[in-house]
């Protein structure tokens, strides 16, 4: 469908502006009626804040790249992913923790490999798509209090969104809660993710995922090889569990606490240790030096993309089933830029 330009209508350029911020094909500028629009994923948070024109703005964007997704898978072969609501809400939650590890292949991540990192890259070698970002432009950032992020459970390609202003730990508990919709196949909102003491008010589903992820985290033969076969659990050995698992010191207290692997007394002082080491960790990142430099533009739109997703997208590029102008659009990057990008989407 061409674009036809009156004297008071935007030029071709300014169009693909417009195409590129709000997530649409050049060709809906045109249209004598409105489309219709992406469905609102089911919100599961607890405070029903308002999400805001970022969030909305970057759910339509994993939106259309989900659904391109999708059609690509539903006419290949390769056919749905077997474990896309393979349980309920009602099965036993230890039960879907050790399919998500067993389906993954998780272990413990190696030491030189940051444990979100080694999550994300196992979950996407199973055809889960991965993306990460903590704004939609410069001016519009994404707010880790309103929420944590997004999935869209499909069948053929489950996607998940992360919002990257949280920290690490946060990041990865909410990636495994996300996880646990997939395999429950449920979309959805979420804010409430980790182990967390007042649960009244959360929804049945969120609850669900939170078990699970825990379960999933935080094995109890996994924790056990933390602490010492003999004499008192030490804050030493919780920090390193929480190293190595990458999660939080007061999690892994949590969790040790409700496997009964010490008592209450003892949780409550290794609690303490653990906000105060927390207060000391947020000291030290205060007084660093900001950074003069901002981060690798073809980095950030790899990890905003999904590198998964990126691969998909420039692989069909190359072979010539996509055109220059629909890979752009769906990478956020410029054709004349694949070259550079592809360095970055092959390591």
């Amino acid at each position: 469908m061409g674009v036809t330009r009156r004297k008071d209508a935007p030029s071709l350029n300014q169009l693909k502006k417009l195409a590129r911020l709000y997530r649409r094909p050049i060709e809906v500028f045109s249209l004598p009626y409105i489309p219709k629009d992406f469905p609102q994923l089911k919100d599961f948070r607890r405070s029903k804040d308002e999400l805001g024109t970022a969030v909305l703005f970057m759910m339509r964007e994993v939106q259309e790249k989900q659904e391109w997704l999708h059609n690509f898978y539903a006419k290949s072969k390769s056919g749905k992913v077997a474990f896309v609501g393979k349980y309920t809400i009602k099965s036993d939650p230890e039960t879907v923790a050790l399919d998500i590890r067993k389906t993954l292949g998780i272990g413990i991540a190696p030491t030189d490999v940051k444990p979100l990192k080694y999550w994300i890259e196992k979950a996407e070698s199973k055809r889960i798509f991965v993306a990460l970002s903590s704004n939609f432009h410069t001016r519009l950032k994404l707010d880790s209090d309103v929420f944590k992020g997004f999935v869209i459970a499909d069948p053929f390609a489950p996607f998940v969104f992360l919002n990257s202003e949280d920290w690490d730990q946060g990041q990865l508990f909410s990636f495994v809660h996300e996880l646990v919709h997939v395999w429950i196949g449920v979309s959805g909102i979420s804010n409430d993710t980790g182990i967390i003491k007042d649960r009244s008010e959360l929804h049945l589903v969120e609850k669900f995922c939170n078990d699970v992820a825990t379960r999933a985290l935080m094995p109890e033969d996994t924790l056990k090889q933390f602490i010492p076969s003999k004499g008192e659990t030490l804050f030493k050995h919780i920090a390193k569990a929480g190293r190595r698992l990458g999660l939080s010191n007061r999690s892994i207290v949590l969790r040790m606490q409700q496997l009964n692997l010490f008592d209450d007394s003892q949780a409550k002082e290794l609690l303490r240790d653990a906000d105060d080491a927390w207060k000391e960790f947020l000291a030290k990142e205060a007084r660093k030096p900001k950074s003069s430099g901002g981060p690798n533009y073809y980095v950030m739109q790899l990890r905003r993309n999904s590198k998964a997703f990126a691969t998909v997208v420039m692989d069909n590029y190359k072979k010539g089933r996509i055109d220059g102008d629909v890979a752009s659009r769906l990478l956020n990057v410029k054709e004349g830029n694949f070259g550079k990008f592809e360095g970055y989407i092959y390591r």
